[in-house]
């Protein structure tokens, strides 16, 4: 536990500030240490901030509660990460809400993998089920981890569907990490210690309230690479959390439905309204993330392809700056839409380039 840590904990527990301005205050006077210590005139002569607002910075009391937390999460093995810490979750890093503090607990590793969502009703069916059921199976020999929120239905049929394949998979939850909710999920919970774990942005010293539920699944959407919504009705946390994905440009699957299972309206919605990709097995999320079996072999082959100059532009361009849509590989080669596409389909064949859903493109693995 470094210095740092102790006092943006204590600025947390300040009523009032908040992430947004923690990290701001933390940015304007080089550490959260400089902002405890600093006068009421240097912070009264910050826009925004007035008397009310920051009359607790510098409160010993705080403190006291930022080293009780610190020793209890010790003695509970859950460690504490912040917004400013390297080992901060780099795809979570990205999001404008982004907590300022994170709790752990179990073996988490947040980089080197597909980081999978998979959300969705209380009440699964058993067509949601056989979906989960074929999903992760299909995915099992693959670098990836599924991501959820430990919930009746959709959410632990995942965790138990991914324990029993040995896929990390971790519960992001609504309260602190000295408890589980619900209850009857924590032998489950207890499982995925060993690959996996949990991780929310509640302290100890909060309790369970219905806000935090909704809160937390921008976190599940902000520490994964795509979210799929399995079933769900017109409202809901799965259509809070494919809305937050959405809103941080990440991608968003949904199983569809019978027009008449009210249970599938929330996934036929979204697909309808163009706002996620229509997901029927497996095999659709392996082909988006360009997941694959053999990557040294793709890598042998394109060693030896020969490649014409506007192909090897192309590949330059993709190989520094990753996925990429049509229109910015148009408008990054100053080359035509019509004439990108032929070169797009010959280094396709050559199996160099991985053509994605919404016309984007990247190299193959």
């Amino acid at each position: 536990m470094n210095s740092e840590q102790r006092y943006i904990l204590a600025l947390s527990f300040i009523k009032g500030i908040g992430d947004n301005r923690i990290f701001f205050l933390v940015n304007f006077f080089g550490s959260a240490k400089a902002v405890w210590e600093s006068s009421k005139n240097e912070l009264l002569n910050i826009s925004g901030f007035g008397p009310k607002l920051i009359k607790d910075i510098g409160n010993e009391k705080y403190l006291d509660l930022a080293d009780a937390e610190i020793e209890f999460c010790k003695f509970n093995n859950i460690s504490i990460i912040t917004l400013f810490d390297d080992s901060y979750p780099s795809l979570l890093k990205q999001c404008p809400d982004a907590p300022i503090v994170l709790f752990t607990k179990g073996n988490i590793l947040f980089e080197n993998t597909k980081k999978i969502a998979i959300v969705g009703t209380r009440k699964m069916t058993n067509y949601g089920k056989l979906f989960i059921e074929e999903l992760i199976d299909g995915i099992k020999d693959y670098d990836v981890t599924i991501v959820s929120g430990l919930a009746y239905g959709c959410d632990i049929y995942s965790h138990i569907q991914a324990l029993k394949f040995n896929i990390p998979t971790w519960a992001v939850l609504a309260h602190h990490l000295n408890h589980i909710y619900p209850p009857q999920h924590k032998n489950v919970a207890l499982e995925m210690l060993e690959t996996g774990g949990w991780i929310s942005e509640q302290s100890s010293i909060k309790g369970v309230s219905p806000k935090y539920f909704l809160q937390r699944n921008r976190i599940i959407a902000g520490l994964s690479d795509v979210t799929i919504m399995v079933e769900s009705g017109s409202h809901g946390g799965s259509l809070v959390t494919a809305k937050f994905a959405n809103d941080y440009n990440r991608d968003v699957f949904a199983l569809p439905g019978k027009s008449t299972d009210i249970l599938s309206s929330g996934c036929n919605y979204m697909i309808k309204t163009h706002q996620a990709y229509l997901i029927e097995s497996s095999k659709d999320l392996a082909y988006h993330l360009n997941l694959n079996d053999n990557p040294k072999k793709t890598n042998q082959l394109e060693m030896f392809v020969e490649l014409t100059v506007e192909e090897q532009k192309i590949v330059d361009f993709l190989d520094q700056n990753g996925k990429t849509h049509i229109d910015a590989l148009s408008i990054s080669l100053d080359l035509l839409t019509y004439e990108l596409m032929p070169v797009l389909l010959d280094l396709e064949l050559k199996n160099i380039l991985q053509p994605l859903p919404g016309k984007y493109f990247e190299l193959s693995r």
